[in-house]
């Protein structure tokens, strides 16, 4: 399964006003929890996951 992880740079405050980098990641592992947890491991330091989707493998019909 492929797992499409948007993050976006945490505000230094919540004053707002701020142009904020944001990024996406593409993650492919065998299970959601799997890729999910590799997510994590992909994250910069100072960024946050603001949203995750899925696309499942198909699966093949017999």
């Amino acid at each position: 399964m492929t797992l499409y992880v948007t993050v976006q740079e945490i505000p230094p405050d919540h004053r707002g006003g701020y142009t904020l980098g944001r990024d996406e990641l593409i993650v492919e592992d065998v299970d959601y929890d799997q890729a999910l947890e590799a997510a994590h491991r992909r994250v910069p330091e100072g960024w946050r996951i603001i949203a995750l989707r899925v696309e499942r493998d198909p699966v093949p019909s017999s």
